[in-house]
């Protein structure tokens, strides 16, 4: 539920490299609900989004905290091998 001015240092600290969203009026806590009681804070979670905008993993607690499992599971960081064909995709190898 932080300003944009303070998510903006948060992440500057983290050196992140991804989208984190200012939610000063909690909009978007309300909408995952994770508001701890009737003070102004969040819960703490780190949510990956796919590109199709569907909840990827949740993670929570002190695990939420350290972003690495959250950019591990995001699919858009994962190494694509390009010595192999991706399945499905009509590639095929040089022998065949």
């Amino acid at each position: 539920m932080d300003d944009a001015a303070t998510m903006k240092k948060f992440k500057e600290s983290l050196k992140a490299d991804y989208a984190m969203v200012p939610d000063p009026d909690g909009k978007v806590v309300g909408a995952y609900d994770v508001k701890t009681g009737p003070l102004p804070f969040a819960q703490r979670f780190t949510f990956v989004v796919g590109q199709d905008r569907k909840i990827l993993q949740i993670q929570s607690g002190s695990d939420a905290i350290d972003p690495g499992g959250a950019i591990k599971a995001c699919p858009l960081r994962k190494p694509v091998d390009a010595a192999k064909p991706v399945a499905g995709s009509g590639a095929k190898d040089a022998g065949g």
